[in-house]
């Protein structure tokens, strides 16, 4: 076996190749990130002939195009976690740290470990698109609720009361129904000065005009906290251009947060485990897309102990000498993204309190033991993603099952395949379980359980 070792940096790469006795057969040289030189890449891996692996650092973005360069060229390649590669052969005092050396060290690491290495796929190029969308909507969202609860500051001064009196969520284009009422009634006054008549017209016109549905109960309900409040902000252009502009401000993110959902939807269905994760009690189709993107591949970890402490929900140690700790603190060494897709996913056992779930059978011994919120709720995360391993990984494996074909549905979701007795038969499901929502999940996890609950 050849093993090219390619360390990746932004706008180009160190690579080095080593053959089986570890002889270096080509020093360390640098490639560009461009078509020409890249190239010259593909054609330096098939002059070796045979049996060649390329291995680079999964660093960043920088890796991608190289590694998709090289696959669609049919050469074998992998990416690995760069904590790897930095615990691999440390075995010297001296701390150096160069390109030609660790171009060298990934060389030697794939050597090392060839039969733990998965070939790099189109499918993880997806995965990769998945987590950067997935990331991007954490974010605006996240963004979204900051300039939000600004919004309601100022509206606290200019319109009390009046976030209390709309509750119906976003539309999927964005637009919500506070947010479009106060651009256009940015005051109290705007509201109080009229007539009940007058604003009921005016009102009527707002909501034929946005697709609203007119409600005279709450016509009535905004007319009348309008003349009971007191302002503390004058109805004037100032006042206006603060108001009426956050609130655009907000419109305008909360569309491109829709627009981001939907995508990272859509990518998270042309995944074949979407249908396992959708599956999961309190996993809607957009804490699906955030598990799967922060995930990737489960078949990646080897039991559910990495996954769960690539998480960081793991509890720590710290024992030295006569001090044995018996519960310590989670490491809080993963991705903070994923424990927050995963609280999200166990917030809704806690809310709804599924008698027959092993997650809120654990969660609920856990309270009653008398462990505070932050303990019972890390605890529960952590049974969460070890059945999450459990089901999913045997989800994927019946996949690969020369048994099991995957027939597509008019929706374009991958129905479930179960494979019992040498049969794959399927489990039809028509769209994915809202978050939070607890109809029908049972009949439909009963329908497609994978066996066993890797608890």
């Amino acid at each position: 076996m050849i093993a090219i070792g390619i360390d990746v940096s932004k706008g180009k790469s160190t690579v080095c190749a080593v053959g089986e006795s570890k002889k270096v057969l080509q020093k360390p040289f640098e490639v560009a990130h461009n078509k020409t030189e890249l190239s010259g890449l593909i054609k330096f891996a098939e002059k070796f002939g045979g049996e060649v692996r390329v291995v680079m650092e999964h660093t960043g973005v920088y890796y991608q195009v190289v590694a998709e360069t090289l696959c669609a060229s049919g050469i074998a390649v992998s990416v690995v976690n760069p904590v790897l590669i930095k615990q691999f052969g440390n075995n010297t005092l001296r701390n150096v740290s160069t390109d030609k050396k660790d171009s060298m060290k990934i060389a030697r690491y794939t050597l090392e470990n060839r039969e733990e290495l998965r070939d790099y796929t189109t499918a993880d190029t997806i995965r990769d698109n998945l987590k950067s969308f997935a990331r991007q909507f954490n974010f605006e969202d996240k963004t979204l609720s900051a300039h939000k609860n600004r919004l309601y500051a100022l509206l606290e001064r200019s319109f009390p009361g009046i976030d209390g009196l709309f509750t119906s969520p976003a539309k999927p284009n964005g637009h919500q129904k506070l947010i479009d009422f106060v651009i256009e009634f940015w005051h109290n006054d705007c509201v109080s000065l009229l007539s009940s008549a007058k604003f009921t017209e005016k009102y009527r016109k707002f909501c034929k005009k946005n697709h609203y549905n007119f409600d005279e109960k709450t016509v009535a309900e905004i007319h009348a906290i309008s003349r009971e409040n007191i302002t503390t902000m004058l109805k004037n252009d100032a006042t206006q251009m603060l108001v009426a502009d956050a609130a655009k401000h907000v419109l305008s993110i909360s569309t491109r947060v829709e627009k981001l959902r939907s995508e990272i939807i859509r990518l998270a269905k042309q995944l074949p485990e979407f249908p396992a994760v959708a599956a999961l009690y309190g996993v809607g189709e957009t804490v699906a897309a955030k598990l799967i993107g922060e995930i990737g591949d489960v078949r990646r970890f080897e039991s559910k102990r990495a996954l769960v402490a690539y998480a960081g929900v793991d509890p720590g140690k710290d024992d030295s000498g006569k001090k044995v700790s018996v519960s310590g603190k989670i490491s809080r060494s993963g991705d903070a993204l994923l424990r927050k897709a995963v609280y999200q996913a166990v917030e809704c056992y806690l809310l709804n309190s599924p008698e027959d779930e092993p997650v809120y059978q654990f969660l609920d011994k856990k309270r009653s033991e008398g462990k505070n919120f932050y303990v019972y709720m890390t605890a529960a995360c952590n049974k969460f993603l070890c059945i999450y391993y459990g089901r999913v990984k045997q989800f994927m494996d019946s996949l690969d099952s020369p048994k099991a074909t995957i027939p597509n549905n008019s929706n374009g979701i991958i129905p479930t395949v179960i494979v019992k007795d040498n049969t794959a038969f399927t489990c039809e499901q028509d769209s994915a379980i809202p978050e939070g929502n607890t109809s029908g999940s049972q009949d439909f996890v009963k329908q497609a359980r994978i066996a066993g609950n890797s608890s």
